[in-house]
């Protein structure tokens, strides 16, 4: 057997998901915890709400949602071909597939593989539990030198003696936490000599806690070169060898069978245009607004365009949606998928900001299907539309850009400050004083984010409610999701009409949101 080798070299820092902790500023860690105070108590050795979040966040909700395009199929349908595509498919767990009690176009799938399966076990672990390799976890015999020459350093920084390694970066994890494969565009790193059809152990490669600077990641480089901080995910099949993972920039390089966490399936264009995935609150928002065969509906930041969808869908593709976004990018992106699942719904590279006309004296007034049919068309096929004139919309959706504190799985926090958290507020406030002009008297409007900030949610209700007293709250306890946050600016009342989704919430685990309807009862007089 050879000697041990000699290593003072800076060493990685590799943990279990369990053990890991989101990473997130001070100032937005305070700002937060201050919010959800009045849910703090001892749980689970716990005593702070906003610590029980940021550790949901890092796992991926538990169910998988699916929602019915009612315009190309039907709940039936669908559920008999997610019987067939699981039935067909190689995948190590068992699921559950069961349309949602509440919301009737939705069906859940759910891992029914035990809590002490590959995933739970893998949640805990930094290292593989299974080996493929005939090794031992403490010295490996004389043959296994030509796997891991200098197994005793391997095994001094952490790494399995079990399977060669691959680092992803923090968003491909994230999307494999979610249960989605690996390309090769998210691969940083790896072991020598991993070659086609593999088993290997996937890291999530992350910046220290410590406050200790990262060293640069070159990618492509040797695993034996990284000494940073990051989490074991799970293990995967490699689909080529080493070489091939940074030769090329598409292409799937490491197919996923057991990751951390709860356990997801790989869903990429199953069934597609009979279903699309969405998160569970996202497909509350529609049926929040209702819309009825025949409105004109305005979705005012509606990228990358699900929510929109499901309008149609409920609408059974009779009426007209008016879809904006002010990335002209991302409209022509969501033209293709608008295109491929309703026929009503015109896509507009629009800042709803900006998005209000002035109804200049003598000008005729213009309905939204007038300007529409009047528009012309540029080059990339888009309308050339800047706006529409108050009272235009029997529905609106305002769905602003927001903090995306409620995302799952989330790895870290992107907020830097919680001045940013301010800032999205008053930017969320752009939306709604332009939204509420365009509505009709008696339509409906809701209002919703994709963040815990409250002041994004409760504060931004208190300023529609104070600010537009033409803006009346309607109810939506019938459907999923807890009472909003108490001494946030609504009254107890008020709190029980909103719906808030808490990450902690264990009758539905889902990612953190927060829902809002309104109904126009008079014209605005601003």
């Amino acid at each position: 057997m050879s000697l041990p080798p000699q290593d003072d070299s800076p060493q990685p820092e590799i943990l279990s998901l369990d053990e890991f902790n989101v990473a997130i500023p001070q100032d937005v860690y305070d700002h937060l915890s201050k919010q959800y105070s009045t849910l703090d108590d001892d749980v689970d050795g716990e005593t702070k709400h906003i610590d029980r979040i940021l550790s949901c966040m890092k796992r991926s909700p538990v169910d998988t949602c699916c929602r019915v395009n009612n315009i190309k199929s039907s709940v039936k349908e669908v559920e008999a071909g997610l019987e067939q595509y699981f039935a067909e498919s190689q995948h190590n767990n068992s699921y559950a597939i069961q349309q949602h009690e509440t919301l009737t176009d939705l069906v859940t799938i759910r891992t029914t593989t035990p809590t002490d399966s590959d995933a739970a076990t893998l949640y805990h672990s930094k290292v593989p539990t299974k080996k493929t390799c005939n090794l031992s976890n403490d010295v490996p015999s004389d043959e296994s030198d030509d796997l891991f020459p200098n197994w005793q350093i391997r095994r001094k920084q952490g790494w399995p003696l079990t399977h060669r390694c691959v680092i992803v970066d923090r968003f491909c994890a994230e999307a494999v936490l979610r249960g989605a494969d690996i390309f090769v565009k998210g691969i940083l790193c790896a072991d020598a000599g991993i070659a086609e059809s593999e088993e290997v152990a996937v890291y999530a490669s992350l910046p220290r806690s410590n406050g200790t600077k990262s060293n640069p990641i070159t990618r492509g480089m040797l695993l034996q070169n990284y000494c940073d901080r990051c989490v074991f995910i799970g293990i995967g099949i490699s689909q080529c060898k080493r070489a091939d993972y940074f030769a090329t920039s598409s292409g799937t390089g490491v197919v996923m069978v057991s990751t951390a966490g709860s356990p997801q399936p790989p869903m990429n264009g199953v069934l597609d245009g009979k279903m699309i995935l969405q998160n569970l609150p996202s497909v509350v928002v529609a049926h929040a607004l209702n819309p009825q065969p025949g409105e004109v509906i305005l979705d005012m930041c509606c990228a990358p365009g699900g929510k929109t969808t499901h309008l149609a869908s409920l609408m059974n593709d009779n009426g007209l949606i008016i879809a904006c976004d002010k990335s002209r990018k991302k409209m022509i992106s969501a033209r293709d998928f608008f295109e491929a699942n309703a026929s009503c719904i015109v896509p507009l590279a629009l800042d709803s900001t900006k998005g209000l006309l002035e109804l200049k004296s003598g000008e005729e007034w213009k309905s939204p299907k007038q300007i529409i049919d009047s528009a012309s068309v540029a080059n990339d096929g888009l309308k050339d539309v800047k706006g529409f004139y108050a009272n235009s919309f029997d529905c609106i959706l305002l769905d602003p850009p927001c903090s995306a504190l409620g995302l799952r799985p989330k790895l870290q926090i992107d907020t830097k400050s919680a001045k940013e958290l301010i800032k999205a507020a008053d930017y969320q406030q752009k939306f709604i004083r332009n939204a509420i002009p365009l509505l009709k008297v008696g339509g409906r409007m809701t209002y919703s984010t994709c963040t815990i900030n409250t002041l994004e949610n409760e504060e931004n209700v208190k300023f529609i409610l104070k600010e537009f007293p033409c803006m009346r709250l309607e109810s939506l306890v019938h459907l999923p999701g807890l009472p909003g946050l108490p001494d946030k600016g609504l009254t107890e009342e008020e709190c029980q009409m909103v719906r808030r989704f808490d990450p902690t919430d264990t009758t539905i685990d889902t990612m953190g949101f927060f829902l809002a309807k309104f109904q126009k009862k008079f014209a605005n007089l601003s």
